[in-house]
């Protein structure tokens, strides 16, 4: 028996005109996908109305922008969502992010009575989900029956926390929201710096991850 390490192989291979034009085809989409990823992430969307629910983990900047939002808009009141505080907590006056957001809201103007925070259990996976549940027990709570929510949050989360907050209200809810921006790089060339780059594909794994994988009923 004759045993053969090599094969002739027969075939047609790209020239060098068709491996240009199959350069051209990947530059381009990769091109699209650099202008258009962010603002997919990133959404604006109706309703610019009810209810006013900022995520507590905000930083100054955009909680300042989301207060003009507020004051511009027709809102009965805002409500901050977060997860429980955990590096540093021992030093926090505060035992979440919400708490805390709501104390910066007071700080920058805002009545006791214009901002209510809830804050979810702690927990180590599906924060935002966990966040969004939070909210929905509380509208039961307080027999809050308006039924529609404006979530502020920051970047490329956006897409995914409108998901997952739309998920847990309901369709008895409609859910929109503004993303606003980023301090730590320039959404419009984010791929030119890496944190724009960790922050935007790391939204679009967990994005796609969430509409493909997450179950409410695992968490």
């Amino acid at each position: 028996m004759k045993f053969a390490l090599t094969k002739t192989h027969t075939g047609k291979h790209p020239t060098l005109l068709g491996w240009l034009i199959s350069a051209i085809l990947a530059c381009s989409v990769l091109l699209a996908f650099s202008l258009h990823i962010y603002s997919f992430l990133a959404p604006e969307t109706q309703p610019h109305t009810g209810i006013l629910v900022i995520e507590g983990w905000i930083g100054d900047e955009p909680l300042d922008e989301a207060i003009l939002i507020y004051r511009a808009g027709n809102y009965s009141k805002i409500i901050c969502t977060g997860t429980q505080i955990e590096t540093g907590s021992y030093l926090q006056a505060f035992k979440s992010y919400s708490e805390m957001t709501k104390a910066r809201l007071q700080h920058l103007g805002l009545s006791n009575e214009e901002v209510i925070a809830t804050a979810s259990k702690k927990i180590k996976k599906d924060r935002t989900y966990a966040s969004a549940i939070a909210l929905k027990e509380l509208l039961l709570a307080e027999n809050i029956e308006e039924s529609n929510v404006h979530l502020i949050t920051v970047g490329p989360h956006g897409r995914r926390s409108r998901y997952l907050f739309q998920l847990a209200l309901g369709s008895d809810h409609t859910v929109g929201i503004s993303s606003l921006e980023e301090s730590g790089y320039d959404s419009k060339n984010w791929y030119t710096t890496s944190a724009g780059v960790r922050t935007v594909l790391g939204e679009l794994i967990a994005y796609l991850y969430t509409r493909v994988f997450f179950h409410p009923g695992a968490s």
